[in-house]
């Protein structure tokens, strides 16, 4: 399929429709510029018509009426015969030098005392072949007859036939003019847009830290410019994000698997040794850790390709109470709750539970004694705090905790049995609920809090 540049298509276009404009102006300028001179060729004869009329009617017809003057009008008077014809019998009771010949300047006759005007061509003046020519019934004291008053038209067709030939010029200039304008001009203005085309060309998937050149005019290109480039950063961005998933996720992975084919080898080479109920602890205890990391990275990978799927009033303080029964059961922890009031937000209930479950666990792993639990609302946003009496968090590494995989080289590290996901994934959730996550200041331990807002969103989901 042939293709054509932008570039071509404005180009042809404003042409044609400059053409298009062009053409219909010229015609109109004819037509109109025609009739106004046809108008006024009227209005002469119209007037040399009155003079001739008043004198026949006087009966003061002289015998040669004046022809070819200032307003270059003939005249002509013909008495009518039978009432209706001034032609062949009709006698020419007086005309102008120019006409030559006994022939009437016109056949027709008016069927009342109304002026008519007509074109007649090859009338009976010298050096004339096309005339308007105006005719008018009079009483003389004679009788009837007909006045005829006559101009040439060759001034008119002289005039419209030179307009014609700067038309055919100028309007066809005028077109290639506009073309050539707007070549460069849309070339110049498209300058920019090529130079993005060639830079987004060069780009590969290793080579996503390229940018493409801004104009620096403040237009749209100018603007399509830094798109392209806060996507290109986007992209930049979850590919690093990709190759540490993948990365770490194989890392993650091959201890536990390691260790089980460790612990495989060794019972194998010595069968009869063997503690086989301690390795069928060991080999559950690895399992299930592998099954904990690979269902949190199912939760992560859903959680960025799918988002929030389905949104409704969610009572955030019962998630919490369900969280926390399971948990009194089983831990020697204190479980605070003395701050934890209703709470609604707008949200999955689903995801909204694992980031609850998600805190709470990462409470548990780290607490000494004591995991406080509180709920507020205030401003439309719902506040939740889970906090632990742990080792607490260095200022430092308040926002790293929530990246994948990430651990602590001091007391909140990878003994404390977590893979590194949960907070991510609790991040995540939270950010597609239109919310945030951090870590407060505390005397000891970590407090972390998250803040959702209680209202449905303003734009459908």
């Amino acid at each position: 399929m042939q293709r054509h540049s932008i570039r071509a298509r404005i180009t042809a276009n404003a042409v044609l429709v400059m053409g298009a404009a062009l053409t219909l102006a010229a015609i109109a300028l004819v037509v109109l510029l025609h009739r106004s001179l046809l108008q006024q060729l009227d209005a002469r004869t119209q007037l040399r018509l009155q003079d001739v009329a008043a004198l026949a009617e006087r009966g003061q017809l002289p015998t040669t009426l004046a022809g070819g003057d200032e307003d270059g009008t003939v005249a002509q008077v013909v008495t009518v015969v039978n009432g209706d014809t001034p032609a062949p019998a009709g006698r020419i009771l007086a005309q102008s030098p120019v006409v030559h010949g006994a022939v009437p300047l016109a056949q027709f006759v008016p069927a009342g005392k109304a002026v008519t005007i007509r074109t007649v061509r090859r009338p009976p003046i010298l050096g004339v072949t096309e005339a308007r020519v105006a005719a008018r019934r009079v009483d003389t004291p004679g009788g009837p007859a007909v006045v005829y008053t006559a101009a040439s038209l060759e001034p008119v067709v002289d005039t419209i036939s030179a307009l014609r030939t700067l038309l055919i010029v100028v309007v066809p200039g005028l077109m290639l003019l506009v073309g050539a304008s707007t070549w460069w001009l849309v070339g110049r203005t498209l300058k920019p847009v090529e130079a993005i085309r060639e830079q987004v060309a060069d780009i590969s998937a290793s080579r996503l830290d390229q940018r493409v050149p801004e104009p620096g005019t403040g237009d749209e290109i100018h603007r399509l410019a830094e798109t392209m480039n806060a996507m290109l950063a986007r992209l930049e961005d979850a590919a690093a994000r990709q190759r540490t998933f993948v990365s770490d996720a194989a890392h993650e992975l091959r201890s536990p698997l390691a260790a089980l084919r460790a612990e495989l080898d060794v019972a194998a080479r010595h069968q009869q040794a063997a503690d086989w109920p301690a390795v069928l602890d060991r080999l559950g205890a690895g399992t299930r850790r592998m099954e904990r990391l690979i269902e949190d990275l199912l939760v992560l990978a859903v959680a960025e390709e799918q988002g929030v799927t389905r949104r409704r009033e969610v009572d955030l303080d019962d998630i919490v109470i369900r969280q926390l029964e399971p948990l009194r059961a089983t831990t020697r922890l204190t479980l605070d709750v003395a701050g934890l009031n209703a709470g609604r937000v707008w949200g999955d209930p689903d995801q909204l539970e694992r980031v609850v479950a998600n805190l709470i666990d990462n409470a548990e792993r780290h607490a000494a004694t004591t995991i406080a639990v509180e709920l507020h609302v205030t401003d439309g946003t719902a506040e939740l705090v889970v906090a632990d009496d742990g080792p607490g968090v260095p200022p430092e590494s308040r926002q790293r905790i929530f990246d994948r995989f990430a651990r602590l080289d001091e007391a909140r590290d990878r003994q404390s049995g977590g893979a590194g996901l949960g907070l991510a994934i609790a991040r995540r959730i939270v950010e597609e609920h239109g919310g945030t996550i951090g870590v407060l200041d505390a005397p000891g331990g970590a407090r972390l809090v998250v803040r959702l807002p209680i209202g449905p969103p303003e734009a459908p989901f």
